[in-house]
């Protein structure tokens, strides 16, 4: 039954950069660049945490952004239309210039910060755990309060360290990030409120090509944070927008979810998805607002 609502996977197909190496496929939304660049702006100082670690608040910058692969390294260097959107970027480096029209990739360089970990007291150091924070796949969700607007917030993806061979920062330990635009957010506190959630569930593909046994770790506006259940177990190789099904079994409030969701996110034991719907006599229904808190409801009461 569920194959009926699934075709073939329609996730990115991770082709191959050849300076870049492997990153997911990123659909570029104009008005979230221009955001992106306005309360992200090169050189700011910025705050950050690694691996949805709020507890953990670190110092970094901006130092370029990183557009098809070409470096941009002033704000100066990106040319915009009457209202303030970018129409192109300049590498002064490579002598390239690229219309937002050929934009394909575009990711942010930072400096590699993990001798900051040395500063932290044991019980935070020890939360970074043993694969560091600037593992590649790992998430660093950045921080910043420029634009007089409040807090904005986005979350990355570590693509790869990098050792340039030339430009400003020659053989400088730097770390290239992949925005995920979809959680950029620009308010006084996070539009998506996380709550914190412990509630097992069964983690399928609709093919039935796999199954895991997970643990919803937190939720918010339609989004789900869940983690393996074993140690030392992986997470099912999924790549983003690739459809998911997630079942649980609620007690306290005598209800059976078959959820379809979204792939946002995964890493080596976790895994972010946005729920698209659930499955109700043999259905696809939407969440309506209701529904998502009745959700929310039932795994905060679920007594597990």
């Amino acid at each position: 039954m569920l194959k009926s609502f699934f075709g073939k996977s329609t996730g990115p197909a991770g082709g191959e950069e050849p300076a870049l190496g492997r990153f997911p496929a990123m659909r570029i939304d104009l008005g979230k660049i221009k955001t992106l660049i306005d309360f992200f702006p090169i050189g700011k100082k910025l705050r950050y945490y690694p691996e949805f670690k709020q507890e953990i608040v670190l110092d970094t910058l901006i130092v370029a952004y990183c557009v098809n692969g070409h470096y941009v390294y002033s704000s100066e260097a990106i040319e915009r239309d009457a209202d303030g959107f970018p129409t192109a970027f300049l590498s002064n480096e490579s002598a390239t210039r690229t219309h937002v029209s050929k934009l394909k990739l575009f990711q942010l360089l930072v400096p590699d910060t993990s001798d900051l970990e040395m500063k932290l007291d044991y019980q935070r150091w020890a939360l970074i755990g043993r694969g560091r924070q600037f593992q590649q796949g790992n998430c660093i969700s950045l921080i910043s309060n420029a634009g007089g607007r409040g807090v904005s917030t986005l979350d990355t993806e570590v693509a790869r360290q990098v050792d340039l061979p030339d430009g400003p920062y020659a053989h400088a330990n730097m770390v290239l990030l992949t925005p995920d635009l979809f959680t950029l957010s620009v308010s006084d506190q996070r539009k998506k409120t996380r709550t914190k959630i412990f509630c097992p569930v069964k983690l399928f593909s609709p093919q039935g090509k796999f199954s895991a046994l997970c643990t919803i770790v937190d939720i918010s506006e339609g989004e789900l944070r869940m983690r393996v259940r074993e140690r030392g177990t992986a997470m099912p190789l999924l790549q983003r927008g690739d459809a998911v099904i997630v079942e649980t079994e609620l007690a306290e409030a005598e209800r059976h979810y078959l959820i379809k969701a979204t792939v946002i996110r995964r890493s080596a034991e976790t895994c972010v998805i946005h729920l698209d719907g659930q499955i109700r006599d043999g259905k696809l229904q939407k969440f309506a607002a209701l529904d998502l808190l009745e959700l929310k409801s039932g795994l905060l009461n679920s007594g597990n």
